[in-house]
């Protein structure tokens, strides 16, 4: 299949509306630095639990870069542990843990990595399609 078209709009999928519609995208860019914002309050700008949370999502496209189709796509065995990794469900999943548990540890890293898949998505990168393109 080839390349998806550089700038196709939002096409209805609720799925996609959070990095393909301007709303969206405006939404997911306040939601990533009101998360960072919260991590960096509980944890400290220094915080090097913070900072390694806020970028560990993208391991999945060090792993597939050496094998990278070309820059925009990526392998197909780092597919699945991009979309895995920008998933909000997870860190929303730790959140709660921490929120129940009282932890500030698991709070720190789950609201770093849910500013990250904000961030992300603010500037356009969402799920990958099976052949590695942003959706």
């Amino acid at each position: 299949m080839g390349e998806p078209e550089k700038d196709r709009g939002w096409d209805g999928d609720p799925r996609t509306w959070s990095h393909r519609h301007p709303v969206g995208r405006a939404v997911s860019l306040a939601a990533g630095l009101g998360a960072l914002a919260g991590a960096v309050r509980l944890g400290g700008a220094r915080s090097r639990l913070l900072w390694t949370c806020a970028a560990a999502p993208d391991v999945a496209l060090l792993i597939g870069i050496t094998a990278a189709p070309d820059w925009r796509r990526l392998p197909p065995y780092a597919i699945r542990p991009y979309n895995l990794l920008h998933n909000p469900a997870l860190p929303a999943a730790l959140l709660a843990a921490a929120a129940a548990t009282r932890s500030r540890r698991p709070a720190v890293a789950a609201l770093a990595w849910l500013g990250h898949i904000g961030w992300d998505r603010a500037w356009g990168y969402g799920p990958r399609t099976p052949e590695g393109y942003v959706s």
